[in-house]
């Protein structure tokens, strides 16, 4: 792998944009990833080869300008080793899965139906059960769901299927809201409330409890509070990506951005769009600290022991470093700048795309 990411001291029209964005928002944006991210950054690009997901010249360079390593570094950055190689693996998936649906694929809501129909099926394959094939797609998400599953007791398993189908049919929603056939136009809440399915936060989320070797009860974790701040985490990358995102998503026409909505529906500047999107990220991340203020005490006086209390420390702060990390990462990533756009504008997608599974013809 010999493609190297490096900054500049005088930066492009669009990233000095970005700059100006990011600044309207209240959350800290983390600097300081895993000491493993490097090795994760091999190790991921080597596990996609290897499955044949970069066919064409230059996709391999064209990934890693992308540092989705770095998002997963930033994510998790007390983790290393063998554990955030999976953490990494299934971020560099979910944005190989994401770019599939840039072109006319995503406007086809029967055949992404019927791809998503094909992903879920590895989900429900027994552990033990030989592979079956299926193209890169497939094949590199049943080696990754075996790996992310292998030890982990049953209501985290349960969960993290739930969150993971909660994503993937979300594909087929935005794909229909493509079409027109879903009535009108959509509103910043009708558009949030998908988003938080397809930005793919809650298993991201999950891979805590994994990575810190405990499993919440699934009372303390669908409850209040825990079950808002996990929304709340939602809310505020969805709107963190969508002012960071809102140049690539202007170019490639997509409409899921609450920037977009936001101004179709109340017109304005795109600029006061922007500084309202903010503002809702702003107050959700707020809300977030002064919850997570209280939560020690709202623990101890249900009862908790020291062991519960101490995974839900871990877990609060696993859902601030996404928020954080998601935020940091938008600024040092290639995915949002000049290239980014470039790479999705005019009808062109990355060399990656068309790796549909065989179903979704």
């Amino acid at each position: 792998m010999n493609a190297t990411y490096t900054t500049t001291s005088r930066p492009h029209a669009r990233h000095a944009a970005l700059l100006s964005r990011a600044a309207l928002l209240d959350i800290p944006a983390s600097a300081d990833p895993s000491p493993g991210t490097g090795a994760a950054r091999v190790h991921t690009v080597q596990w996609l080869s290897r499955y044949g997901v970069f066919r064409a010249g230059g996709a391999v360079a064209e990934y890693d300008a992308l540092r989705f390593d770095l998002l997963a570094g930033l994510f998790y950055p007390r983790t290393t080793g063998a554990e955030l190689d999976v953490g990494n693996d299934l971020i560099g998936w979910y944005f190989v899965f994401d770019d599939q649906f840039d072109g006319e694929l995503g406007c086809r809501p029967e055949a992404v139906a019927r791809m998503v129909r094909d992903v879920i099926r590895v989900t429900e394959e027994p552990d033990d059960a030989p592979g079956q094939g299926g193209g890169p797609l497939l094949e590199s998400f049943r080696d990754l769901w075996r790996r992310i599953h292998a030890g982990r007791p049953p209501v985290w398993r349960e969960r993290f299927r739930h969150h993971w189908l909660e994503y993937l049919h979300s594909y087929h929603r935005e794909a229909l809201d493509r079409t027109g056939v879903q009535g009108p136009p959509l509103s910043v809440e009708a558009v949030l409330a998908l988003r938080r399915h397809s930005i793919g936060v809650q298993p991201c989320l999950d891979l805590n409890e994994r990575f810190g070797g405990y499993a919440l009860p699934a009372a303390l974790h669908g409850g209040h509070p825990l079950a808002r701040m996990r929304e709340a985490t939602d809310d505020v990358v969805v709107f963190t990506n969508d002012i960071a995102s809102l140049d690539k998503e202007l170019a490639a026409g997509d409409l899921h951005n609450t920037v977009i909505v936001r101004h179709q529906c109340h017109g304005g500047t795109l600029e006061d769009a922007i500084e309202h999107i903010a503002g809702l990220a702003n107050a959700r991340y707020r809300w977030f600290e002064q919850t997570a203020d209280r939560l020690p005490r709202l623990l101890a006086e249900a009862g908790a022991g020291t062991d519960l209390r101490r995974d839900v420390d871990h877990y609060v702060d696993g859902m601030r470093d996404v928020m954080c990390g998601n935020l940091g990462w938008s600024l040092r990533t290639a995915r949002y700048d000049e290239r980014g756009i470039a790479a999705v504008s005019d009808g062109r997608q990355r060399p990656w795309a068309g790796l549909s599974a065989p179903g979704s013809g």
